[in-house]
């Protein structure tokens, strides 16, 4: 074990994405690939040491420009294509354990919530306090080649008034690397967990318990990089069984095989061609069986360091077992912009048909969710956030139900010190179901205070 003084590793996020509920981006970008403009400030670094040493007078300037310049205006040149919420803050961030060649974090988050409309219910809304207790961990490998990660969490909560909508819910995964050479690697990646399905889920259930699930994954992954081409091959299987009779309907497994093949141009600028298919069994309702197929296309980028991330669109169909059938527009898109490097601007899209059957309809449905998040930092330890989220879903036939949603967030987080960060959130939930089979309206706001303690 090491001394606390030095940092066991990479460190979980301070910001970790299940309080991230807006508009969180998963940007396919690696941030260490030296670029252009990196060898271009190494090589203008070299030519002015040189000046400097011949012209003393230049040497007096630059030192008065750095005496002079804002402490925030250096950091955000060296972080200026790091997100807010990704970058690391030395001074900040936990140091963890070093157990020999593994690193491990940990940490416990405390939450008191007081929501409006519990039930998420048209009428009649009842309001409840909700306090929470969500230990996590993580142990992570820091060889120099191959890595296996193994992290675990739960998630407790309690209720002031309604006992009866108290879940338990928690997870385990693995996930593990080997390289083969220096171009090719395959990665495995398994996980357990037992959700709940929130009552403000525009299909959720409005009576009775709340629905429960176990779900398992497990998907390997194979790439191999040549010239400035890299192959990306994968197949993934999930399984999902829900709680209970009525909800046993629902119950499904689904397998997937997807091809990627990733072009680049220019060390910014690069195509993407990719392909899925996947069938999915519902054992207890055979119609709902069903065989898709995605086709997507498009650009990843890095823009001058200010604008990363990647859009593709293509087409996507989906044939059930019981006759009908579903085709439409594809888009997948997570771009992150940096105006300054004190300011993250986050957007995403995403449309194709969905076969996770509504608790009330057992009906699929196509969705298509768009939304944008801004995080800035206040204070080296202080982030501001707001975040809108909205999004559509066209049940299919025989069913006659669109649902438009909307979901928005303000919040802000202080880190006091390397142990202990504060947060605080407000977010509002709004449901708008039309057409002869509409469901229920429901606005839900929530208040949030919460603590972290982190090893």
């Amino acid at each position: 074990m090491t001394s606390s003084k030095s940092p066991a590793g990479p460190a979980d996020q301070t910001f970790p994405p299940h309080v991230q509920r807006v508009a969180t981006a998963r940007i396919l970008h690696n941030r260490s690939k030296p670029t252009h403009r990196s060898h271009l400030l190494a090589t203008l670094v070299s030519f002015g040491g040189t000046l400097v040493r011949v012209h003393p007078a230049l040497s007096m300037f630059a030192a008065s420009l750095i005496a002079f310049a804002p402490v925030h205006a250096l950091a955000q040149d060296q972080e200026a294509s790091t997100s807010v919420r990704d970058r690391p803050r030395e001074e900040y961030d936990p140091l963890g354990v070093r157990f020999g060649a593994f690193n491990l974090n940990a940490s416990v988050d405390l939450a008191a919530e007081s929501n409006d409309n519990i039930f998420a219910e048209e009428v009649g809304q009842d309001e409840d306090m909700i306090f929470t207790v969500a230990p996590r961990a993580a142990l992570r490998s820091n060889w120099s080649r191959h890595a296996i990660e193994v992290d675990a969490g739960a998630r407790f909560e309690s209720h002031e008034d309604f006992s009866s909508e108290d879940v338990d819910t928690g997870y385990a995964r693995l996930r593990g690397r080997l390289d083969i050479g220096s171009r090719s690697n395959v990665a495995l990646d398994a996980g357990l967990s037992h959700e709940r399905e929130a009552r403000s889920d525009s299909d959720a259930p409005t009576t009775g318990d709340p629905v429960e699930y176990d779900r398992s994954d497990l998907a390997l992954t194979a790439a191999h990089t040549f010239n400035r081409f890299t192959i990306t091959g994968a197949i993934a299987q999930r399984d999902y069984s829900f709680d209970g009779p009525v909800q046993s309907a629902r119950d499904n497994d689904q397998t997937s095989f997807r091809a990627r093949v990733d072009a680049e141009l220019t060390p910014r600028l690069g195509l993407v061609f990719e392909a899925t298919t996947d069938e999915r069994d519902y054992e207890n309702s055979a119609s709902l069986s069903s065989e898709g197929t995605t086709l997507l296309a498009g650009v990843n980028m890095n823009f001058t360091d200010l604008l990363v991330g990647e859009i593709t669109a293509g087409q996507f169909t989906r044939d059930y077992d019981g006759g009908a059938s579903a085709d439409g527009l594809a888009v997948m898109a997570n771009l992150e912009w940096y105006p300054t490097g004190l300011t993250t601007v986050t957007f995403n899209a995403r449309q194709n048909a969905e076969d996770v059957v509504g608790a009330t309809t057992a009906t699929p449905f196509t969705e298509s969710q768009y939304g944008v998040r801004v995080d800035h930092e206040l204070l080296r330890n202080v982030i501001l956030t707001a975040g809108a989220q909205a999004g559509r879903r066209e049940y299919e036939d025989p069913i006659d139900r669109e649902d438009e949603v909307l979901g928005v967030e303000v919040g802000a987080d202080y880190i006091m010190n390397r142990r202990v960060a504060l947060r605080a959130r407000y977010t509002f939930d709004d449901v708008q179901s039309s057409g002869a089979d509409r469901y229920r309206d429901f606005e839900v706001n929530a208040f949030t205070l919460g603590v972290s303690f982190r090893l």
